[in-house]
C-alpha cells in the first residue's frame, strides 16, 4: 500500500482514502482529519471531495484541480486539540 499524501504514516485506504471513497455520511471525524483528506484530496486531483467539503461562502468559483490558481504547497499539521464535542 502507498502511504497517504497529507503527510501521516498510514497507508492511503487506512487514511484519508476512507473519507475520499465515502458515501456522503461517511465523514472525517475532526478538523485534523478533515484538513487532512482535503489535503490528499488536492493532491489526487479529487475536485468534487474538495468541493464537497468546502463552504460555499469561502470556495473558489472555478474548478480546484491540479490546473485551477489555487496552489496547496504542502501540509504540516503542528498541532491539534479539541476543544468540545462540537
Amino acid at each position: 500500500m502507498s502511504a497517504c499524501p497529507c503527510g501521516s504514516t498510514l497507508p492511503y485506504t487506512a487514511c484519508c482514502g476512507r473519507w475520499h471513497a465515502g458515501s456522503g455520511h461517511l465523514q472525517a471525524p475532526d478538523a485534523e482529519a478533515l484538513m487532512r483528506s482535503r489535503y490528499a484530496a488536492y493532491v489526487l486531483g479529487l475536485g468534487d471531495y474538495l468541493r464537497d467539503t468546502w463552504h460555499p461562502s469561502t470556495r473558489p468559483a472555478e474548478t480546484i484541480d491540479g490546473d485551477s490558481a489555487v496552489r496547496w504547497l504542502g501540509l504540516d499539521v503542528k498541532r491539534h486539540v479539541a476543544a468540545d464535542a462540537d
